[in-house]
């Protein structure tokens, strides 16, 4: 594999992504829709291209990590975009959050031209992708993975192969089911809390010391405390992936009650404004109908 990496978007995840990259001794490529939004790219030593193709030329790995469907369908359609220009032999890692299916019809088109797909989707957010500790999970074909295991360990902390096509991002809704339920859960019990007037950091401190102790509960637990609401995840993307995991979970005629519960109080939050605050905002829904604030007692 040579040094080169083509890299698409520039948002939280492609950015620390890049610049992991780059502190690894990679040359990478980048482009995104809007020029302006790569700066930090630019600065961190990324070259700008005008096109999908552009920035995918001569690379054997390319690496894409976008907000939704449309943002995905823009790299990958047109004259420029990177199924028409697919060179045989080529990687294309996708790390974003998809429906399966949208995994099978890439891998078909990508082997139209003797490329090659994964999907790649990750957990971890913006200090995960900074410093090269991603939770990677990946889909598509074994030998592929296998080709694409040095530089992935570059990106992640961990690394699983989930099966094949569809499977990483079928793995990366299942783990959002869990993780946004939490957030929920998190936010309405530190509510309740607050409302019996209980202090919320010392609660706080018996939940990080229990058996259901994690850093999503201590981070989502803290943020609503300080009221620091600085985004590692927009709560947008939150609502985004809540209903892509309904849909998902229609496709396979599963029911997902509490997923269901969330997206809706998560709508709520993107309504009232908060959209683009980290996840934890959603505290503020809860808080809202509660009539109740989160705040220091001490």
């Amino acid at each position: 594999m040579n040094r080169k990496v083509g890299l698409m978007g520039a948002g939280i995840i492609a950015t620390g992504v890049g610049r992991t990259l780059i502190a690894n001794g990679y040359e990478v490529s980048c482009y995104n829709r809007t020029k302006a939004n790569a700066a930090d790219l630019i600065a961190a030593g990324a070259v700008y291209c005008a096109s999908p193709a552009e920035a995918a030329a001569g690379a054997d790995i390319v690496i894409s990590a976008v907000w939704n469907k449309e943002a995905f369908d823009h790299i990958m359609l047109g004259e420029k975009g990177l199924y028409a220009n697919a060179a045989a032999g080529q990687i294309f890692l996708d790390m974003s959050t998809q429906l399966p299916d949208t995994a099978v019809a890439a891998a078909a088109e990508f082997s139209k031209k003797g490329a090659y797909f994964l999907d790649s989707p990750i957990h971890g957010s913006k200090d995960e992708a900074n410093s090269g500790g991603l939770w990677i999970m990946v889909g598509g074909d074994k030998a592929v993975y296998d080709k694409a295991l040095d530089l992935l360990k570059v990106l992640g902390e961990t690394i699983h192969y989930m099966g094949g096509t569809g499977k990483g991002y079928a793995s990366k809704l299942c783990g959002n089911h869990l993780v946004s339920t939490i957030v929920a859960a998190v936010c309405e019990s530190i509510v309740l809390a607050a409302k019996a007037g209980v202090d919320p950091e010392e609660i706080l401190k018996v939940w990080q010391e229990s058996d259901f102790r994690s850093p999503v509960v201590g981070g989502v637990g803290g943020s609503t405390i300080s009221r620091n609401f600085d985004v590692s995840f927009h709560l947008r993307t939150m609502v985004k992936d809540t209903e892509l995991i309904r849909n998902f979970s229609e496709s396979l005629n599963v029911p997902v009650f509490l997923s269901n519960i969330v997206h809706e109080v998560n709508k709520v939050g993107l309504n009232m404004g908060f959209g683009d605050e980290n996840a934890s905002a959603v505290v503020k829904v809860f808080e809202h109908m509660a009539g109740a604030e989160v705040k220091k007692v001490k």
